[in-house]
């Protein structure tokens, strides 16, 4: 049972932490003019937007000793949040990938959005290095950066009407984790993802090869058929 509330009071603080991401971003866009940023703008700010939520996420998973006014590191804890993070993070990657190949697939115009797999990847394996760090050189973790967006996460989860939204949205995120993870176990036992996602059908891969495959054999036949000799 305590697993399933830290699952989702994790979700509950990314959607909140997405909904104040968004006013910043909204904040500089508005202030700064720009149209149209660049692939070092775009990626410089969501390298940001990931180290920082690393860094409260790092320091959600810990414990308070209330005898002591120190953080007590429970490594079951953190490697749990660790991987949920990291997971989540993975699903957002997923999705775009699935979104270009999907997009490709049907040959429909691409959105304008700045993309970059390389960076991708170096975004996800970053995020890693930083809560891995974060444990062996925990202090590093509280900042005024990080203070101030766990004092207003909390506030906005405090707020009636936003605090309702975003705890139903934690639900759903404690709903999808528990789906990949059984998409991951079924994968592992059948080798077969329990949830096929979109991406399969944007290069016609359930057409094309699954026909091949049903009709090669029966191809086959009437070719002997045909050469037999007629009496």
């Amino acid at each position: 049972m305590k697993l399933l509330e830290f699952i989702f009071h994790l979700g509950v603080l990314f959607a909140a932490y997405n909904f104040i991401w968004f006013f910043i971003e909204f904040l500089v866009k508005t202030l700064s003019g720009l149209q149209g940023p660049s692939v070092w703008q775009t990626y410089l700010s969501k390298a940001i937007k990931y180290l920082v939520l690393t860094n409260i996420t790092f320091v959600f998973c810990l414990d308070y000793a209330k005898l002591e006014p120190s953080y007590v590191l429970d490594w079951q804890r953190l490697m749990v949040g660790g991987i949920i993070l990291l997971t989540y993070l993975l699903g957002k990657f997923q999705k775009q990938q699935e979104r270009i190949q999907f997009l490709g697939g049907f040959n429909l115009p691409q959105s304008k959005k700045v993309y970059s797999f390389p960076l991708e990847v170096t975004l996800l394996v970053l995020v890693s290095l930083e809560f891995t760090a974060l444990y062996f050189f925990p202090q590093f973790a509280d900042n005024l950066l990080s203070n101030w967006f766990e004092s207003n996460i909390k506030s906005l989860e405090n707020a009636f009407l936003l605090g309702f939204i975003f705890k139903v949205i934690g639900f759903f995120f404690l709903i999808g984790i528990f789906l990949k993870l059984l998409n991951t176990i079924n994968v592992l036992l059948s080798g077969k993802p329990l949830f096929v996602s979109m991406s399969r059908f944007s290069n016609g891969q359930t057409t094309t090869e699954e026909s091949e495959d049903q009709f090669s054999d029966y191809e086959e036949v009437q070719d002997e058929q045909l050469n037999e000799p007629k009496n």
